[in-house]
């Protein structure tokens, strides 16, 4: 067994721990490894750690949190297992004591211990956003967990002769196949990469006050007091939500909004702050002109899609992302989910099919809004924490019948109603602005790519291939399945 740590240089203080996974299996994963969690060192530029045996290997970037230096070291050898988990347990001191598992180094190891321990089950009992590989190295035997929302990416694939697990695929610099792999738990054959699920989510709900279930979700998503948290603001209805609980909770806290004087989430913004009281409201002008083109191949990079509103959006989150690291801030909160869960993008009738909407809408969540979301902080070393993603608030709005979430010429009923106390009423009436829209990003971006007259996936797919050479026809690098066709009739603002 072979271990290899490369420490990377300080970036600040604090704890931090969300990461990235390489897992290898063939003749030559101990001498690939390395390059291949190199690639991912953005997202866990603190360390970089791998183990081998024989034809195994597994490397992990590490973006520290939970657990200072050899403490949090991962991958991590737990009797007969070795494994690595990318993400934030949130209750993972409370099952170290329920489960007499003595005082935790950081969550990933309690994750471990208690797959030593208790094996698949464990997925009921974690409360988290979190993908990661538990490996038997006597027999090669390779678990893999995701969580109930797939908020954190992992996925299976062929690269030469090495079956991969990945938290990106630009780890790999070929594949021969690849795809994600399910949520829960599931086996991953090491020879074939034939997949098996196991064991799914159920659902847990402990209390169905909407108010009081989403402030937990913010609270339990808050780092520790020593350590500063972000939060990303547009002054839409789902960001101000959860800007409303933290300020209660954080006075400290640093808000974080993207456009110039004239676009409507700046408006926006300023008229939360002055009813929130907000103390540290930072806003980001909107970038040069000149540096749309290097922000264009740079998120296409990021988020391995020539998809445009996943390319736009997701310069957004990359641009605010940015500044969020260079505030020496990795943790933020953000509104993404409310609109999936909560009918955010639709006027729906009660004879439309907006229960099958929204359904495609949560389950193509992590190939769109959390993919452009993760790989679009990831590529800052910061992390977004997502509380209406909360498992006990999926339970909840899952839950819902139509005139909780639809009325005339509206959406998103209940939350409107439920924080009429908490919000000033421009804020509780405003309608659905995309990310690159309410910002005025998307004009810059939507220019630039019809410069040549050609439309923006075709200019983006050129961008795409010039950094990558996978195969262009798999849908995970540009599918949007509910919005494409209103994706490539879009104009610079919403109709």
């Amino acid at each position: 067994m072979m271990i290899e740590v490369v420490r990377a240089p300080t970036r600040g203080e604090g704890n931090r721990r969300v990461c990235g996974i390489v897992f290898l299996a063939g003749l030559q994963a101990r001498s690939r490894i390395s390059a291949c969690v190199e690639r991912l060192r953005h997202r866990g530029p603190d360390e970089l750690s791998t183990w081998s045996e024989g034809k195994l290997a597994l490397g992990f970037a590490r973006l520290e949190i939970n657990g200072v230096g050899r403490l949090g070291r991962q991958p991590h050898c737990q009797g007969s297992l070795v494994g690595a988990v990318n993400g934030e347990i949130y209750n993972y001191r409370a099952l170290a004591a329920a489960h007499n598992l003595g005082t935790p180094a950081c969550d990933a190891h309690v994750a471990l211990q208690m797959f030593e321990r208790r094996g698949i089950g464990i997925i009921e009992e974690l409360d988290g956003f979190f993908s990661g590989v538990v490996l038997r190295p006597s027999d090669g035997h390779l678990v893999c967990l995701r969580d109930h929302i797939g908020k954190k990416p992992l996925f299976v694939g062929r690269s030469r002769q090495e079956i991969f697990v990945t938290s990106e695929l630009k780890a790999l610099d070929e594949i021969e196949w690849f795809e994600p792999l399910p949520l829960g738990v599931s086996s991953v054959d090491a020879v074939s990469g034939e997949i098996r699920a196991i064991a799914g989510h159920h659902p847990v709900l402990r209390r169905t006050d909407l108010v009081a279930v989403l402030e937990e979700a913010v609270r339990k998503r808050l780092p520790a007091a020593e350590q500063r948290v972000g939060v990303l603001l547009s002054g839409g209805l789902d960001s101000s939500i959860v800007a409303s609980f933290v300020a209660r909770h954080r006075a400290d806290a640093t808000y974080f909004t993207l456009g110039d004087d004239a676009s409507s989430d700046r408006q926006a913004v300023e008229v939360v702050s002055r009813a929130l009281q907000l103390n540290d409201v930072r806003v980001l002008p909107l970038p040069a002109h000149e540096r749309i083109p290097e922000l264009v191949r740079r998120v296409v990079y990021a988020t391995e899609s020539f998809n445009p509103s996943i390319v736009s959006n997701g310069i957004a989150t990359y641009l605010l992302c940015e500044a969020v690291r260079d505030a020496g801030i990795k943790v933020v909160l953000t509104g993404e989910g409310a609109d999936e869960l909560f009918g955010g993008y639709h006027v729906f009738a009660r004879c439309d099919p907006w229960r099958e909407v929204r359904q495609r809408l949560i389950e193509d969540l992590p190939t769109t809004e959390l993919r452009r979301l993760d790989l679009a902080s990831m590529a800052h070393g910061v992390e977004a924490r997502c509380p209406f993603l909360d498992r006990a608030v999926r339970t909840l709005a899952e839950g819902l019948e139509f005139d909780d979430l639809y009325g005339p010429d509206e959406n998103k009923v209940i939350l409107r109603r439920m924080f009429g106390d908490a919000l000033p009423p421009d804020v509780l009436c405003r309608k659905k602005s995309s990310f690159d829209v309410g910002s005025g990003l998307r004009g810059q971006v939507v220019r630039y790519l019809r410069r040549n007259g050609r439309s923006e996936r075709e200019e983006l797919r050129d961008v795409w291939r010039e950094q990558f050479a996978f195969d262009a026809s798999n849908e995970y690098f540009h599918a949007y399945p509910v919005f494409d066709a209103a994706i490539d009739a879009r104009g610079e603002g919403h109709r």
